[in-house]
């Protein structure tokens, strides 16, 4: 058959008025800041409606049906501020590109409205005086703080478990661990309870649940982002970071909270750093991504993720940028692993500090209360933590501390020297070789990866693909020092080549989570 200009035309002009009939449309699953925004400027959406919508999602997926157990608490007031932000942009506009925006906060960041219990019964009920920093931050931007997440108890393990909010389930696979010690987080985010969500990050807090649930999982260089007024571990290693779906939703959050703090001195450093958007540049073109081989463990088990890792050097070849093969440190890597951390050395003089500063309200006041009163769980990465810090003498005339510090800043040159050797924006590798574990088993050993944590580096994961049991994989880029621009553009790049992300099959999309304009 063949059409004549006439049938053509009037082909073109339907097809037209059919799309402008069914208009726009996002879900709760899917959406990023951007799709939110244009709906309220619509019209078709308010952040009310928004907050509503995404509380019962909760009330849903993680209190009814699979009882995820994502969330420890939903904020009472989140309606309210909603509403009250849905008026102020009416009269004056927005305050930010986050004005509106639900997130979720892990519950070891004070949030002065709700108790932050680190999922700890010795802190149930206790709140704190003060918002912490990050929190602040995106306030003042206008965000809207819908809910307190689940976590490892005091984030100090990698199983999904605490006293506080029982043990949180992987969306793609119940009987699956979604990592830890930031899971609830990443959890609300692949399920659809808030738009972005906080997380922090000593070892591979962030990173690791991201990858098990599929989202994009994000943290700075050291001293971008303050933690005054989170629960630590190590004021060597900690830092606070992102889940989200979007590269550039996790983007435009870190710049909303960076910036000098005088709460955490280690925030002088981005003094001197350049104070360029954290937003990705519009162009990727042209950047060099290196492949750093080292970190593609050797055995079967472990084959299908390196591959499916490799792979993504098409994609991005594809975006325009210039991938490099086969690079090393010749540190193997892999094998340092277990000796760089320095979490328990570190946890007893962290704890104290922020204790201190949380006030005389606080239910504990030191470690050693913590300790003595023993309100915390038994048979885990925490126990054996606290165990060896009891044990821990003068951190000055630690031998072995200060060893793992040399070879944390060692590794960290090492790394710099490479990426500048051969001009690379990121280096790529698996975030993790091998698919979340079963509950009930720590997501570590195997499938740790505290390369980006004990070197102070920033890195972004990006889901890759699912395996042939539906579970997520992911690439892991890592970038230098102050060099998140870049480091995002080359996540947001690939991203947008290999668009890949599945619902989680136990929390579907309704047609209530749906807007239509």
């Amino acid at each position: 058959m063949r059409f004549r200009p006439a049938s053509i035309v009037a082909a073109v002009a339907a097809l037209a008025l059919t799309v402008q009939a069914q208009g726009r449309t996002f879900d709760l699953l899917t959406t990023g800041i951007d799709d939110i925004q244009t709906a309220v400027d619509a019209g078709a959406l308010t952040y009310e409606r928004l907050v509503r919508m995404y509380l019962d999602r909760i009330d849903t997926f993680d209190r009814r049906g699979p009882q995820l157990r994502a969330i420890i608490a939903t904020n009472p007031r989140a309606i309210e501020t909603a509403r009250t932000l849905d008026a102020e942009r009416k009269q004056r506009g927005r305050r930010s590109r986050l004005h509106g925006i639900p997130i979720a906060v892990k519950d070891n960041i004070d949030f002065g409205g709700m108790p932050t219990t680190g999922g700890s019964a010795a802190f149930a009920g206790s709140y704190p005086p003060r918002d912490a920093t990050v929190v602040q931050k995106l306030r003042e931007a206008g965000a809207i703080i819908i809910a307190k997440t689940n976590l490892d108890e005091l984030a100090s393990a990698s199983r999904g478990l605490s006293t506080v909010g029982g043990q949180i389930l992987n969306p793609y696979d119940l009987t699956r661990n979604p990592g830890g010690s930031s899971g609830g987080s990443a959890v609300a985010v692949a399920s659809g309870f808030a738009t972005i969500a906080l997380g922090t990050e000593t070892g591979f807090s962030i990173r690791s649940p991201a990858s098990n649930t599929g989202i994009v999982g994000a943290v700075p260089t050291r001293g971008v982002i303050s933690r005054g007024g989170v629960m630590p571990l190590s004021f060597t290693q900690d830092r606070v970071g992102v889940h989200a779906r979007r590269v550039d939703d996790a983007a435009t959050v870190m710049q909303a909270i960076r910036g000098f703090d005088d709460r955490d001195a280690i925030t002088e450093q981005s003094l001197t750093a350049s104070q360029a958007p954290l937003r990705p540049i519009p162009d990727a073109r042209g950047l060099r991504v290196g492949v750093l081989i080292e970190m593609f463990r050797e055995g079967e088990q472990f084959a299908a993720f390196n591959t499916v890792v490799l792979a993504q050097r098409d994609a991005l070849t594809r975006a325009g940028v210039t991938v490099v093969d086969d690079l090393s440190t010749g540190s193997r890597l892999i094998a340092l692993m277990p000796d760089l951390r320095v979490n328990s050395f570190e946890l007893r003089t962290a704890f104290d500090a922020y204790l201190s500063a949380r006030g005389p309200s606080s239910p504990v006041k030191t470690f050693a209360d913590l300790v003595a009163g023993g309100k915390y769980l038994r048979g885990g990465s925490l126990e054996r933590r606290i165990q060896e810090t009891v044990q821990m003498n003068d951190l000055k005339a630690n031998a072995d501390y200060q060893q793992r510090l040399k070879m944390q800043a060692s590794l960290r040159a090492q790394i710099v020297a490479l990426m500048e050797k051969h001009q690379l924006a990121a280096l790529m590798y698996p975030v993790k070789s091998l698919p979340a574990p079963p509950i009930g088993t720590s997501d570590d050993g195997d499938r740790d990866n505290n390369i980006s944590a004990v070197t102070g580096l920033p890195a972004i994961v990006v889901p890759a693909a699912l395996d042939r049991m539906g579970l997520p994989i992911a690439v892991e880029f890592l970038g230098a020092p102050f060099s998140e621009a870049r480091l995002f553009a080359v996540a947001a790049a690939y991203q947008k080549i290999n668009p890949i992300r599945v619902v989680p099959p136990t929390t579907p999309v309704r047609p209530v989570d749906t807007v239509r304009y």
